[in-house]
């Protein structure tokens, strides 16, 4: 690599001299490494002249190579930064947890703490916790965590939901059949309309007109554009609840089966800017059960 180094220098700048002073080098040194690549290669790259090299054709080819490949090595060793700066911790977690819940919090979090560096990873996919480099894991409901910490964050609620432009069209008093006469927008979660249907004693048939969509965050947009009425997550929606971009519908939510799960390897929670970010977001779920119950009681006033 260092020849290749020499190389590259004294082929963009066709002196050894000046790619010595680049590199810090003696003249002779980078002349050393670049007869030692000549040889191995078993072909001349520079045409030596009086106080000048130039390449041959065959060092140009190979220059381009050389010059690509240095550079993305460097974009690598650039990159590395990423994982050794100070304050960074990895946070995984689902898409619709990352947009509904935690980016509201988040000029909340470096407010509180200037110095972390949070790095998310947006996944539906349950993180092996003792192979990755995940430091803390957000999960809907409890995996395979065996020897891990967990700590849930809170219990929630769906509750039937749409754009007040919607609404506008809607019965003063709706109940579960009004629902029928309208768009319904369906998420992949087990907390669903036929669900909901049923906990209220109503037949709902197939339940199975209207858009579906596998991000439950995805969903409330879509619900927030207009498009239909959907069973969305009063946590999730907190933030355009309270912008009034959605409107609750009717008197009944449903809890939801699976909780939102806090998770991580007990090595990760003896790193104090990990202990530092566990705790924020065990303390923010407490702040936020509160706002939660306070929308949900509000309902369809």
């Amino acid at each position: 690599m260092a020849a290749m180094a020499g190389f590259e220098a004294a082929a963009r700048l066709s002196s050894f001299s000046l790619a010595a002073q680049e590199l810090n080098m003696t003249q002779s040194a980078v002349s050393h490494q670049v007869r030692a690549l000549e040889e191995h290669l078993g072909q001349p790259l520079f045409m030596r002249l009086n106080r000048r090299v130039e390449l041959t054709d065959a060092g140009r080819d190979f220059h381009d190579t050389v010059a690509a490949t240095l550079e993305t090595l460097r974009l690598g060793v650039r990159r590395l930064g990423f994982y050794i700066k100070p304050g960074s911790v990895v946070l995984a977690m689902p898409p619709s947890f990352a947009s509904g819940w935690y980016m509201p919090r988040l000029a909340k979090l470096r407010a509180d703490h200037p110095d972390m560096e949070p790095w998310v990873v947006t996944t539906e996919e349950e993180v092996s916790l003792a192979e990755s480099e995940v430091d803390i894991m957000v999960s809907r409901g409890r995996g395979n965590w065996d020897g891990m910490m967990s700590v849930t964050l809170f219990t929630d609620t769906v509750w039937p939901m749409c754009s007040p432009s919607l609404r506008s069209t809607m019965p003063a008093d709706p109940d579960g059949r009004t629902f029928l006469d309208f768009p319904m927008l369906h998420d992949e979660t087990e907390d669903d309309w036929q669900k909901w249907f049923l906990a209220e004693g109503l037949d709902g048939g197939a339940l199975v007109k209207g858009l579906n969509f596998s991000d439950s965050g995805v969903m409330l947009d879509a619900a927030t554009r207009g498009f239909g009425v959907c069973l969305g997550s009063i946590n999730l929606a907190s933030e355009r609840l309270a912008k009034g971009e959605l409107v609750l519908v009717g008197d009944t939510g449903m809890a939801c089966t699976k909780p939102f799960m806090l998770a991580a390897h007990p090595r990760n929670l003896r790193q104090p800017v990990v202990i530092a970010l566990w705790d924020w977001l065990v303390a923010e779920a407490d702040r936020g059960l509160s706002g939660a119950s306070g929308q949900a009681r509000g309902g369809d006033e």
